[in-house]
Order: C-alpha cells, then sequence, then structure tokens
C-alpha cells in the first residue's frame, strides 16, 4: 500500500532565459537581468531578492516582476506569484511569455483547467515566431499546459540549443522524458543540470524520483539527500525519501521522514496515508488508523483513504467497518480496482463467496492487467469445488504474472482434484522453484477426486421445482441369505444434471479401494431428504416430471452366532474308546454397508413411481 508519487510540482515551473533578457519586456534594468541569470542557474533565493531590489529601483520593472513571481513559486506563494505575474503582463501588454507563466502559475495553484488552459492558448497566440530561448521556453510551457507534448518538447529542446545552462529547461525537459518512461534520457538532463549547478536542490530530487522508478534505492536516497541539504523545506524530496526507505523495509527513517513532511505541510493527507501504511506493515494498527482518520478529515473525498482504513479494520478482524469503509471508497470512486479487490478479500474471508466473485470480476473488468485479480476469482472457485473454473482463472493470472508462485502451487491442487495428478507435479515444482515451501510428506494412498464441470445450482433448483408427483419405495440389503430392511435410514433425492452425470460416470470409472469420488459441497446442498420408515420404506411427494437419483447408504450391525469349541471328554468303553466334544454358542455383530442407488424418471406430471432399492433379488422387499 503506497501513494502513488505524484510529485513532481517544481520541475513543471517557469524557465526564464534568452540572451540575458527577452526583448518583448521592453526596457529593463541590469539589476532584472542578473535576477533572471540568477534565476535560469538555479539560485531562486538569489533571484527573488535581486528581483526585489530592481523592483524599489522601479516599480515599472516588469522583468524584475516575472522573476519574482516565479521565484515565490517554489515557497509555494501562489497568491503573491499570481499577483507579480498579473502586474508584469500590465506593465508589458500582449507579452505572451507572461501570458504563459501566469497560465502555469493558474495551473500550479489549483485554478480551474479552463483558465489555465484559455491564458495558455492565449499566450501561444501571441508566440507565432519566437526569437530567443526564454521565449522558446515559455510557448515550450504553454504547450504543455494544454497537452500539446510533441510541441512542447520540440520548443524546450531549442531553448536549451540556444543557451545551454538553461537549467530550468534542462530541468523541465527532463522531467517531460521521466513522465514519458524514458529513465536514461531524463537522469541524463537532470546530471546536465546537476553540473551546472552543483546546489540546486531540484535536478537532484527529479533525477531521484528517475532512479525511485528504476529501483535504484540507494542512488534515489542519495539525490533526496541532496535535495533536502540543499533545501530543508523540500517537502516532497522528504516525502518520496520515505518512500524509497519503505521500498528498502528502512521502515523506522521512513516514519521520520514522514514525519518530517507533515511537520512542513501539516495538511498533507497523503503523508498520513502513507505514514499509516508503515504504521501498519509494522502492525501498528492503531497508530495507522489515526493517520488514515487524519487523512479522512483532511480529505474526506479520497477514496484510497478509505481503502487503506478498510484494511486496517480488516487486520483488527472488524469486518463490518472495514465493509463500510470500502463501500464508502467505491461510492467515491467505482473504477477504483483496489477498492473492489479488498471488499473482494472480505467477502472471501466471510466465506460469501458469491459477493466475494462478484467484486473479484470487477477487478478483472476494470484492470484486465491485474493478475491478482484471476488468482483471487480462482480462490473462490477452487473453493467452491469448480475446479475447471479455477484452472481457467490460474492460467490466465499465470499468462499475465508468470513468477506468480500461488497460481501454480493452487493450480496444482485443482489439477490434482480432478485427477490431473501429472500437471500437478509440474506446476508443484515450478511453485518451489520460484521459492515456495514444499515439505516433504508421507504418501497418502487415498485420493479424492472431483468432476472437472462446473455445478449449475440454477438447473439444480429448477429440478427441484414442484410439482404434483411421488415416489414411493423400499429399501433393504440381502446378507447371508436374509433381508434386513433399511429402518431409520437417511434417503436423499438428487435432480439429475450434467454435473451428477459427470460424477456418477467418474465414479464407476476410477473410483476404487485408494480412490473417493465426490460431488462437489454446493452441489450436495442440492438435495431432498427422507427417513425411511421401520420397514424400509420412503416417499418423495410434490415433484414435477424429470429424472432424478436415489441414494441410500444402507449401514447396519448383523447380529450372528458362532459354535465356540471348550473342550473334551476321553473315556474307555470295553476295547472302544469315547470321545465327546463340549461346544457352547456365542453371539456377535458385523458391520454391514451397502450403497444402495437408483436414477427414476417422471414422465408425466401427477405420476407415482414405485421402486424397490437392494443390493440383490430380494421379492420379499418389493414395495
Amino acid at each position: 500500500m503506497e501513494q502513488i508519487i505524484k510529485r513532481l510540482t517544481f520541475a513543471l515551473i517557469l524557465l526564464l532565459a534568452g540572451s540575458i533578457f527577452a526583448p518583448s519586456f521592453g526596457q529593463t534594468s541590469p539589476k532584472a537581468e542578473t535576477a533572471l541569470a540568477q534565476y535560469l542557474e538555479g539560485n531562486i533565493a538569489q533571484a527573488k531578492q535581486t528581483a526585489n531590489e530592481a523592483i524599489n529601483a522601479d516599480k515599472n520593472d516588469a522583468l524584475a516582476y516575472a522573476v519574482r513571481g516565479c521565484s515565490e513559486q517554489f515557497d509555494y506563494n501562489f497568491a503573491a506569484a499570481q499577483a507579480d505575474l498579473e502586474k508584469a503582463i500590465r506593465l508589458s501588454p500582449g507579452n505572451g511569455a507572461c501570458q504563459s507563466l501566469l497560465a502555469d502559475c493558474y495551473r500550479l495553484n489549483n485554478n480551474t483547467i479552463a483558465l489555465s488552459k484559455t491564458t495558455a492558448n492565449k499566450a501561444i497566440s501571441l508566440l507565432p515566431s519566437p526569437k530567443t530561448a526564454f521565449e522558446y521556453y515559455a510557448r515550450a510551457l504553454a504547450y504543455y499546459t494544454v497537452e500539446k507534448d510533441k510541441e512542447a518538447m520540440a520548443d524546450f529542446t531549442k531553448s536549451i540549443e540556444l543557451n545551454p545552462r538553461n537549467v530550468r529547461a534542462l530541468s523541465k525537459r527532463g522531467s517531460m522524458f521521466y513522465s514519458a518512461k524514458q529513465d536514461d534520457l531524463a537522469i541524463a538532463d537532470f546530471t546536465k543540470s546537476i553540473n551546472i549547478n552543483p546546489r540546486y536542490s531540484i535536478p537532484y530530487y527529479s533525477r531521484g524520483n528517475a532512479y525511485l522508478n528504476q529501483q535504484k534505492l540507494e542512488q534515489a536516497i542519495a539525490d533526496y539527500t541532496k535535495a533536502v541539504e540543499f533545501d530543508p523545506k523540500f517537502a516532497d524530496a522528504w516525502f518520496n525519501r520515505a518512500v524509497a526507505y519503505k521500498r528498502m523495509q528502512k521502515y523506522e527513517q521512513a516514519l521520520a521522514d514522514y514525519s518530517k513532511v507533515i511537520t512542513l505541510t501539516p495538511k498533507d493527507f497523503d503523508a498520513y496515508n502513507n505514514r499509516g501504511h508503515v504504521y501498519f506493515m509494522q502492525q501498528q494498527y492503531d497508530l495507522a488508523m489515526t493517520d488514515y482518520n487524519k487523512a479522512i478529515e483532511l480529505n474526506p473525498g479520497l477514496a484510497n483513504s478509505y481503502v487503506f482504513r478498510g484494511n486496517t479494520y480488516t487486520r483488527k478482524q472488524q469486518p463490518e467497518l472495514a465493509l463500510k469503509d470500502l463501500n464508502k471508497a467505491i461510492e467515491l470512486n467505482s473504477k477504483y480496482a483496489d477498492a473492489w479487490m479488498e471488499r473482494g478479500h472480505v467477502y472471501y474471508n466471510k466465506k460469501v463467496y458469491d459477493e466475494a466473485l462478484l467484486n473479484y470480476n470487477k477487478v478483472i473488468e476494470l484492470a484486465p492487467q491485474n493478475a491478482n485479480g484471476y488468482l483471487y476469482a480462482g480462490f473462490v472457485h477452487h473453493d467452491k469445488q469448480h475446479f475447471n473454473q479455477a484452472i481457467n482463472h490460474y492460467n490466465k493470472a499465470i499468462e499475465l504474472d508468470d513468477k506468480n508462485m500461488y497460481a501454480y502451487v493452487n493450480r496444482a491442487d485443482a489439477y490434482e482434484a480432478i485427477g490431473n495428478s501429472k500437471q500437478a507435479i509440474v506446476d508443484r515444482k515450478k511453485y518451489a522453484d520460484l521459492g515456495g515451501k514444499i515439505a516433504a510428506t508421507g504418501s497418502n494412498t487415498m485420493k479424492s477426486l472431483f468432476p472437472s464441470g462446473t455445478f449449475d445450482p440454477a438447473l439444480a433448483k429448477s429440478g427441484l421445482a414442484r410439482g404434483l408427483s411421488t415416489i414411493r419405495g423400499r429399501a433393504c440389503s440381502k446378507f447371508d441369505g436374509l433381508r434386513f430392511d433399511a429402518a431409520g435410514v437417511k434417503v436423499v433425492l438428487f435432480p439429475v444434471t450434467p454435473y451428477l452425470e459427470e460424477w456418477y460416470e467418474m465414479r464407476d470409472k476410477k473410483e476404487d479401494k485408494k480412490t473417493s469420488v465426490y460431488m462437489s459441497n454446493e452441489a450436495n446442498q442440492y438435495r431432498i431428504e427422507t427417513t425411511a420408515d421401520n420397514e424400509g420404506r420412503f416417499a418423495f411427494e410434490g415433484l414435477k416430471p424429470g429424472k432424478y437419483f436415489i441414494q441410500i447408504i444402507h449401514s447396519f450391525n448383523q447380529l450372528k452366532t458362532a459354535r465356540v469349541y471348550t473342550g473334551q471328554d476321553t473315556r474307555q468303553n470295553g476295547p472302544v474308546r469315547e470321545i465327546t466334544n463340549y461346544y457352547y454358542d456365542q453371539d456377535y455383530t458385523v458391520g454391514r454397508s451397502k450403497r444402495l442407488e437408483k436414477f427414476v424418471e417422471i414422465k408425466e406430471d401427477g405420476e407415482t413411481k414405485k421402486i424397490t432399492l437392494a443390493n440383490g433379488l430380494i421379492k420379499s422387499c418389493a414395495f
């Protein structure tokens, strides 16, 4: 659980540049030119101070106001920045560069997108043919605002060609490379910026982001450390260094950095969320909950905070509160796949499988490349003993992530359940190759198999619908030439479905002393039960026309008697020797069990069908 990094704010801010100043500003002072030069090389504090001196000397110096306005943005003083840029425009009407800077200020200050884009389009119209590095940069910034990235990149490049020491342009172009996932090109531009001004914090921060994206965590931390060394108030650098520490499982350092961010920007709900994640990883759930509560207080409309808090409620074994938060997250953002995923987990843990599957299927719809959506849907089908569907979902999870060890080991179990032991062995080996632990065990000679097809509960329910027909029967077993009535024995009736037929055929072919074949737990629920009377008689009433399967497990103890030898007497009767043997009768019991079953078809509604369930021809057992 980690907040997505979107902290590239300063890399998007103004670069003024050209030949030292832009002719479009008209008459300007040497101090304003100096301020511009300082700004271009990333010496922001000095640029702001020098611009103030220029303004104090000449209240009509448009370039000085523009430089000071851009510098104010580095301290998040957007209102002051906007005021200075608007002043520059009043002093230099029709200045396309100032229009572009103001458009960017609107965007960074969270003003309406429409206003930002309107102002940017005006800037573009006022800069048809840039002549200086500054004008190319300004137009590039306007193109960026209206999302014309190709044109923006071309103008940033031209600006750098005209002024190779233009650190702000290099940083901005590097940020565009970063956004386009061209990390190596981004790192090259940020490194050039650092070589020009090794004390400028932003290129370190931006290069750290690229390293973080490449999972080069030590290098990222080194760059973030440089950024906060040169700008201790650089909250975003503290934030992203905490992210890197968290990924390295250096939780105490991460907590310290997130706490620093909160000190600098106490209304940063992302910092509370992310610090909460670290507490969560340390199983300090109460502290995590406190941070998530604060994040929700600061921004009650942010769906992910409710997901994070919901996860914590789950760990605290409070599933109803977890569901409440996850429902709220989905209400706020119905396309938030993680919210559906976590809600699926809650239902799965509660064994509410249909709801869990609904949520996992929604994850698959919203994020079809998410392997875990298929994995968890496979778990549900697996637990419902829908083994073919489970295997299909595990297949998809492996297709999307061939190192998903849990998909392999669970697919192995599913294959085993339908009798495909060969493929199960292959999958378990793959699981072990990926780092899974499979302990050596003794061999279990008894196998349990299930049909590979999927049970259709709607079809079974329909098969048990009410009708006017009746099945009456009697059940007996024959042993030692004697009849034994199935007195008090449970009799079950199933509607015949393709799943049941597959089970019956599989049992007929594969069941033996070492193998048992079962129906799924769900299939076993769709049945009618009754109990035979003392003569083994039973009845099922209210049936509709259709095919049924009736089964009895007739288990009982048979009383038997054995003659036991106890000894003998011997006596001599003249020439004849007489021997007398002595015996007594001893009663004992023998456990008997017989599976009695039959398919029965009712063709017309209102029909009464009479049947006998027996393990042999027993005329006296007939109904």
